[in-house]
Parts: C-alpha cells; sequence; structure tokens
C-alpha cells in the first residue's frame, strides 16, 4: 500500500495517479494475438465465465454485468458470456480461485476489489496469491471513496469533528469498516463501528431510522449509480471523500488526504486508498496462454471504444476511465514495495495483527 521508499511512493502515487491511472484509449492499443481464425476456432461455441467477488446488487457486479453484454461481440468466434457471482471474504474467495484454480485457457476472467491486491501484505495467510503474477486485461474506471451521511447535522467536514459518529458496516474486513477506522485515525473523527448489516442499502435504511448516522467505503461509483437522487435533493450528505486527488465533479467536498499532517500518515492513506486508483480491474489467471491474454485484452481496448456500451454506461450513470493493462501492473507493483513499518502499522489499525 505505499512504496519502496516515501520519495518512490510520491511519485508514483502523487504525482502520476491521478493523470496516468487513466488511461486514454490509445494507449489501450490492440496486442499481438494468435490469428483471428485460430481465436474463432477455441472461442466458438464456447461459453466464457466473467467471475466477480459480490452478489448482485453491488457496483462491481454492475460494472462486470454490463461489460458482459458486449465484450463477446469483440471476442473472435462469438463465445456466450456467463457472468459468475462467488461472493466471499471482500471478493477474497473470488480472487483466490481465480489466482490458483480456474482454467487458464483464456474462458475465465474475472474483476477483484483492487484493496484485493493489497491483502498479501496485510492477511497474507487467508491471501493466497501474488498479485504480481495476475495477468491484468486492463481497469474500467478508477475510483474514490466517501462517507454519506443521513444525520442532519453532519453535512460538512467539521461537523464530523463535533460528536462520536456512529457508522454501519457489512463485517470487519469490509469497505465500511476499512475506512472508517483508517480515515479516524489519520483525522481525529472518532467513530463507532456498527458491524452485522447485510447490505449497505441496509444500513442506508437503518440510518434514515436514525439508528446510525451512515456509512464509509461509499464509492463514487456507487454514489452515481444507487445514492445519486438522494445525493443532489439534500437527503443524504457526503462531507468527505478519500483519495490521493479529489474527484473533478466534487470540487468542494474536503478531501482527507489534504488533512493529513505527517508523512507516516500519508504513507498509510496512500497505502489504503490506493488501490482504489484502479477501481476495476480485470484479469486472468496466472498461466494463461499468452496468445489469449492478447485476444481478451483486445476485446476489451475494442469494447471500451464501442459506441453501444459506452451508451449504455452513460445510462446508467456508469463512470468509465479506462486504465492499461499495464499501468495497473505497474501501480499493483509499487504498492507491493510497501516499507514493513507502513505495512505494520496498517495490520495494526485494522486489527489484524491481533487475528
Amino acid at each position: 500500500m505505499a512504496s519502496e521508499s516515501h520519495v518512490l511512493l510520491s511519485r508514483v502515487f502523487g504525482l502520476s495517479c491521478a493523470l496516468a491511472i487513466v488511461a486514454p484509449l490509445a494507449a489501450m492499443a490492440p496486442a499481438a494475438a494468435e490469428t483471428t481464425d485460430d481465436a474463432a476456432k477455441f472461442y466458438r461455441g464456447k461459453t466464457v465465465q466473467a467471475i466477480v467477488g459480490y452478489g448482485p446488487g453491488s457496483t462491481f457486479e454492475l460494472y462486470l454485468r454490463v461489460l458482459t453484454r458486449h465484450i463477446g461481440r469483440h471476442i473472435p468466434g462469438n463465445p456466450n458470456i456467463v457472468l459468475q457471482h462467488m461472493p466471499g471474504a471482500g471478493s477474497l474467495k473470488a480472487t483466490n480461485y481465480l489466482a490458483a484454480v480456474a482454467p487458464k485457457d483464456g474462458s475465465v476472467f474475472g474483476m477483484p476489489n483492487p484493496v484485493n491486491t493489497i491483502e498479501p501484505l496485510i492477511d497474507p495467510k487467508n491471501s493466497r496469491f501474488d498479485p504480481r503474477t495476475f495477468l491484468w486485461l486492463g481497469s474500467l474506471n478508477t475510483e474514490i471513496s466517501t462517507c454519506g451521511f443521513w444525520a442532519k447535522d453532519l453535512r460538512r467536514y467539521d461537523d464530523l469533528k463535533k460528536r462520536e459518529v456512529v457508522v454501519g458496516s457489512t463485517g470487519p474486513a469490509s469497505g465500511s469498516t476499512i475506512d472508517a477506522r483508517v480515515l479516524g485515525t489519520l483525522t481525529g473523527i472518532k467513530f463507532k463501528v456498527v458491524t452485522g448489516y447485510g447490505a449497505l442499502g441496509d444500513i442506508r435504511l437503518a440510518s434514515e431510522r436514525g439508528e446510525t448516522d451512515g456509512f464509509c467505503g461509499l464509492l463514487v461509483s456507487a454514489l452515481k449509480t444507487d445514492y445519486w437522487e438522494q445525493y443532489k435533493s439534500g437527503r443524504m450528505a457526503v462531507p468527505v471523500q478519500m483519495a490521493l486527488t479529489k474527484h473533478p465533479e466534487f470540487p468542494d467536498i474536503p478531501n482527507a488526504f489534504e488533512h493529513v499532517k505527517s508523512e507516516e500518515d500519508r504513507q498509510l492513506f496512500r497505502l489504503i486508498f490506493g488501490p482504489w486508483s484502479y477501481g476495476r480491474p480485470l484479469f486472468v489467471p496466472p498461466g494463461t496462454d499468452p496468445a489469449r491474454v492478447a485476444v481478451l485484452r483486445n476485446a476489451l481496448a475494442a469494447t471500451l471504444k464501442d459506441p453501444a456500451y459506452l451508451a449504455e454506461a452513460k445510462k446508467l450513470n456508469m463512470e468509465i476511465q479506462p486504465a492499461a493493462p499495464e499501468t495497473v501492473t505497474k501501480l499493483v507493483d509499487q504498492i507491493l514495495q510497501t516499507p514493513p513499518p507502513v505495512i505494520e502499522r496498517a495490520r495494526q489499525v485494522l486489527g489484524v495483527a491481533n487475528r
């Protein structure tokens, strides 16, 4: 979650992440692949599995589901693309499957939670993979995390410092818990995390009843696809965002990164929130035939320029900011060079060190 040194991490995330991560479509130029005839022979009549580590209703599922409706047209042989849900442990179950069990013939690809790429550093016992071996196809967007509140006295960033803030959580290892714990540690906001909710929608209902104030770990993609009407109407407030740079549509919402004072705290912030820069990454299992990897990379690049795909994404208010495979590979590699003291502090903050 940080890099080999303060300077290196600053260079990679402080300067390049906001600009270079959103690679122009031209940067996702088709790579050399097996001949079209060979690829068509393999894929014709086949079913390709697209695996997501969440159930229906999540933004990960939405992004992958929309992609599956279009990418098959751009794969030679036009295979049937089937979305497969594999929920569990914040998509770690799906990521472990893709890394170690899934077929390596180009018939499977998946979309992990980008935070999974730091799990081998934080909780190696439950992460049986090395993200540096993943064969990335690219990423659909870059993400920014926020907090959403229904409590009427929590409208602005300064309001969060005035009292204990009760936030709901879907589990101890979920983004709704992790983001609140790290944000509280770095900014002094006093969060009380209430776990046990089945989904973020359940926390919203609890917040509307006054049982909680809201929740953290609300990604901008979910804000725009699931909560946009409530946000625009003012029923829900977003007083803070957590990212290396502000989202261009929310220039007036304070970024917690700007309120973090020490370099040690900034390293921890980069470690936890940096992976969201490659927000919706796609990869195939390590060891997959390079020719098939190239076929799928070409298909993704073509889909991301497909007017029908882009029109559907726009209709659903989905943000599409493509990143090239090389961009994701580079950022993952830099994150995995995080200095041990930063990793140990993250483990303490997240409660992993005591497990």
